[in-house]
């Protein structure tokens, strides 16, 4: 089986839609080739199109000491020159590597420093580009690098399609695919060479989108909380995306390398996480994913009459390994719909922005719609009917279409994979807080339709009492979901936390999930696992069966503020802020479930993406359980 490429040592800079990858010791090397397990490069959109930039100094390879990632996506790379001799058995020679990040745009410059008071200098930078997309750099299948279509003194150009990338670089000669500056230092006298990429695709889903209004908490932070929170808002500041057609409509990209684009799920969690801090952002991503509502029955793309879609591309994804075929436009998810209905009603509570509440009134009834037909209520039949579940019927489709989606996430107590359709716990959380969320809404204006989401959501919550909960030697414990047969997988797991403050327990059931998510065999000490260390599949560096995601421990944290269990939201948080400490003070997209009795330090999981839009957001729960105004 293709193991994806490991990211946990890489350092990246982010500027949507451009990427900029560079290995531990910050060199952009042409050894991240097949079955390397690593990969290094310019990106843009779905593309890698620079996969080479090979720096020497008068023919010396520079030995690079410090990576440092910088605001505003910034990577500093400082090293040494061996090979150069001084006065002194001391390094005479300092590189100083700059690479800054904007959007379509990558400069990168180069600082020589010595202790002598003359040097002749060479700078050399060997490129290489290849144009290969995303779904070949996940498998680490790698296209042979480009000719030029065109060199001359002053830029390089490579095209593939209705893709470019054009490398200037001013007071150099261009050698074929190298760039050479000559030059001369000395002491207090550094020599400077300085390139730009320019990455373009004509073809892309999506674009850079304005900057966003800078706004910071009523009460600040200090220390590592305000480390977290700091690099977290320069993260998403550089994962904010538009559509060509809704250009001041923004919404965050799901995450580096491989979800650089809108996914339903993830931009709409990430939008709920940062709504004290930016509302605007919420209706950006609400009218984006209205835009692309669905309207027709496909079953190719998974589209259905009032549904928002899971992920936007330029073009088809193909992973062949996980046997994955999905469309440019592909509405394979059960919880995007709910979750854009429960973020529309907290934007209309929190009365920031009535005309977009407004405009997007029609599109919240057909969601509403979709939301009762695909619970049963207008229709019948089924292991579990009133209850939203999902099943691929491509077979080329997600095989599981909630956020824990990969092929084995879904299973019981002893191990054995569930069958379909599969209803997820945290899914009908969801669809009762959307449903009363809605109704609320269709009254504040007028509209009709909300009294029968009412009446649909107290029979969810009466059903979903009498179906999902199940006792085990811990207690009662909301199961993770019921299988196509109705059986419920008894297995205690992250999903429950969901359910905390959307109002489908009671203040005695919460009490009971507060107390399951804070349990040893669920809380590492630094987060939730995705499922109970006593279940059968648990294993530690598992995607979805033992790990622990940044921003399910979140969203676990926010609902028990919710609730009213503050101690235990920030033990939950305090454990997250202790995570980040093992990761430069950020939040990855993922980290591996050893516990902090085991380690003194998060240990990582090779594949996770860093940045990661909900996993940034994460940081905003984890300052308000930690006492930040907001």
């Amino acid at each position: 089986m293709t193991v994806q490429p490991a990211l946990h040592r890489q350092h990246c800079a982010v500027a949507a839609p451009t990427q900029l990858w560079l290995d531990a010791d910050g060199r952009m090397a042409s050894g991240g080739g097949s079955g390397a397990g690593w990969f290094t490069g310019l990106l843009h959109g779905d593309t890698r199109m620079l996969c080479r930039a090979e720096v020497r100094v008068n023919g010396l390879e520079p030995e690079p000491a410090t990576v440092e990632v910088e605001p505003g996506g910034v990577l500093r790379v400082r090293g040494i020159v061996r090979g150069i001799a001084g006065p002194t058995e001391d390094p005479a020679v300092e590189l100083l590597q700059t690479w800054t990040v904007t959007p379509g745009v990558v400069r990168h410059s180069l600082q020589l420093s010595t202790s002598l008071e003359a040097l002749d200098v060479e700078i050399q930078v060997q490129l290489a580009a290849d144009f290969t997309e995303m779904s070949g750099i996940r498998l680490s299948r790698f296209r042979d690098p480009f000719q030029p279509f065109s060199a001359d003194d002053s830029a390089l150009r490579w095209r593939d399609g209705g893709k470019s990338l054009t490398v200037a670089s001013p007071g150099s000669v261009t050698w074929g695919e190298r760039l050479l500056w000559r030059g001369t230092a000395g002491r207090g006298r550094p020599f400077e060479a300085e390139w730009q990429a320019v990455l373009a695709d004509s073809g892309d889903a999506v674009v850079a989108a304005r900057p966003p209004a800078s706004r910071r908490p009523r009460t600040e932070p200090t220390g590592a909380l305000r480390l977290l929170l700091d690099n977290s808002l320069d993260e998403l500041a550089g994962l904010r995306l538009a559509t060509r057609e809704l250009p001041d409509a923004s919404f965050v990209a799901a995450g580096a390398p491989w979800y650089f684009t809108l996914f339903g799920r993830d931009s709409l969690w990430a939008a709920r996480l940062l709504m004290p801090l930016d509302a605007g952002l919420a209706a950006g991503t609400l009218c984006t994913l209205a835009a692309f509502q669905g309207t027709r029955n496909d079953p190719a793309s998974a589209e259905e009459p009032g549904k928002i879609l899971h992920e936007l591309r330029s073009g088809e994804l193909v992973l062949e390994s996980q046997g994955l075929h999905l469309p440019p436009v592909y509405f394979g998810a059960v919880d995007s719909t709910p979750l854009w209905l429960c973020l529309l009603g907290e934007l209309g509570r929190a009365g920031t922005d009535d005309d977009a509440v407004r405009s997007l009134l029609p599109n919240a009834a057909r969601a509403a719609e979709w939301l009762l037909n695909a619970a049963g209520v207008n229709t019948a039949g089924g292991a579990n009917p009133g209850f939203l579940s999902y099943q691929d019927a491509t077979g080329h489709g997600l095989s599981n279409q909630g956020w824990k989606d990969s092929a084995d996430a879904m299973q019981f107590r002893d191990g054995r994979p569930a069958d379909g359709p599969i209803a997820l716990s945290e899914v009908q959380g969801y669809a009762y807080q959307a449903a009363l969320e809605t109704a609320g809404l269709f009254d504040a204006y007028g509209e009709p339709g909300g009294q029968a989401l009412r009446d649909f959501a107290a029979a969810l919550r009466h059903n979903f009492r009498e179906r999902f909960w199940v006792e085990d030697d811990g207690g009662p414990f909301p199961a993770m979901a019921l299988d196509g047969h109705g059986a419920a997988l008894d297995i205690p797991a992250s999903n429950m936390g969901h359910l905390l403050g959307t109002g489908i327990l009671d203040a005695a059931e919460a009490r009971l999930v507060a107390d399951r998510l804070l349990s040893p065999e669920l809380f590492s000490g630094y987060g939730v696992h995705t499922i109970s260390r006593r279940a059968a599949g648990f294993w530690p560096f598992s995607y979805h069966c033992g790990s622990v995601w940044s921003h399910d421990t979140a969203i676990a944290v926010r609902g028990l503020l919710a609730e009213g269990f503050s101690t235990e939201a920030r033990i939950l948080a305090e454990g997250l802020l202790d995570a980040s400490g093992s990761f430069g003070h950020r939040l990855p997209e993922l980290f591996a479930g050893v516990g902090s009795e085991e380690s003194g330090r998060a240990v990582p999981y090779p594949a996770s993406c860093h940045p990661q839009a909900w996993s940034s957001a994460s940081a905003v729960v984890i300052a308000q359980a930690l006492g930040t105004r907001f």
